[in-house]
């Protein structure tokens, strides 16, 4: 039987059969949620309910939002989908967990989350790196002052990877690696240092065919003069997949492996080191947090806005690329 904060789920529609759907799809199935499952395709959709056990499959979103099986909805569909997929979503009275980016544009973020106020539903952005155990645990010790006031963050995601499908065209992807992977990056410099205030960053020659950029190096000014670093590429040919990051204080260091196995401190005394096993890249607890925000009524840690803010900070580096220029962001 399900705990009590996974009653709230009772029926979870997944829009799109992609692989980010299938990280969802086994996620949902291991803590016991049951699945409905909807694709442009049908007969895709029908071999993902059977793989995944799900208890229907739909050839149209619509039909899948409108069964009155359904309560909740993730959006696994291209970034371009978002904004009309999540609104689609809404409008039949479902709960909406939105895979990263919110959206490609400001204005698309604001719509949505004003369509989730307006129908009293929760809105939630699918950060699954805010409820990874390591990352949690790097927060944790930030917060209680484990290496002393914040110096400088990095966050570094290097490797060759050659894209294919929707992610080859700009506007349906809004960008390039760092609307899509680099969006995680940001994130946890935005929860582990506080707010961008002012940015600067480049993009090397590309290397990779890709609709936007493969590669953007990011400097980031963040409050009380810490400095954050984003570096992430998908065309360091001859690099194999190296994803760090640090968190340097007055008093110590964090290191932290990006796949979430792994963190460690090492302060003025002792060296600390913490592996993770268990939902390392943390699928399970942000299914789990949605449940209990559609349960209680509370707003997620990843709502809207949150959501909204990591946009703002990869289309002030955008423009910042654009412009050669550093680019303020509102506080």
């Amino acid at each position: 039987m399900l705990a009590s904060k996974f009653v709230a789920l009772r029926g979870l529609v997944l829009f799109g059969c992609g692989w980010i759907a299938r990280r969802h799809a086994a996620a949902a199935r291991r803590i016991g949620v049951p699945l409905l499952v909807a694709s442009r395709d049908l007969a895709r959709a029908r071999a993902f309910a059977r793989e995944f056990g799900a208890a229907d499959a739909f050839g149209a979103y619509e039909a899948a939002a409108h069964d009155p099986r359904a309560n909740a909805a993730v959006v696994c569909t291209p970034h371009d989908r978002h904004c009309a997929d999540t609104l689609l979503a809404l409008g039949a009275g479902l709960h909406v967990l939105v895979e990263k980016p919110i959206a490609p544009t400001v204005e698309e973020a604001d719509r949505m989350i004003a369509a989730a106020q307006s129908a009293g539903r929760v809105l939630m952005v699918a950060e699954n790196f805010h409820f990874m155990p390591a990352f949690r645990h790097v927060h944790a010790l930030v917060t209680a002052g484990a290496v002393g006031p914040l110096r400088a963050i990095h966050l570094v995601a290097r490797g060759y990877h050659q894209h294919s499908g929707w992610r080859l065209v700009s506007r349906a992807a809004g960008g390039g690696v760092l609307i899509d992977a680099g969006i995680h990056y940001v994130h946890n410099l935005r929860w582990w240092g506080g707010e961008v205030r002012r940015l600067f960053a480049l993009r090397p020659p590309q290397t990779v065919d890709l609709g936007g950029e493969d590669a953007v190096d990011l400097l980031a000014e963040l409050p009380d003069g810490v400095v954050g670093f984003v570096s992430n590429s998908l065309g360091a040919t001859g690099v194999p997949r190296v994803q760090w990051s640090s968190v340097t204080g007055a008093d110590g260091t964090i290191f932290a492996d990006n796949r979430g196995r792994f963190v460690l401190l090492r302060p003025r005394g002792r060296t600390r080191l913490r592996l993770f096993r268990r939902d390392s890249r943390g699928h399970e607890a942000m299914l789990r947090a949605f449940g209990e925000a559609v349960g209680s009524g509370r707003l997620p840690e990843t709502d809207g806005a949150s959501g909204r803010r990591d946009l703002a900070v990869v289309l002030a580096a955008y423009r910042s690329v654009a412009e050669r220029r550093p680019v303020d962001l509102p506080c």
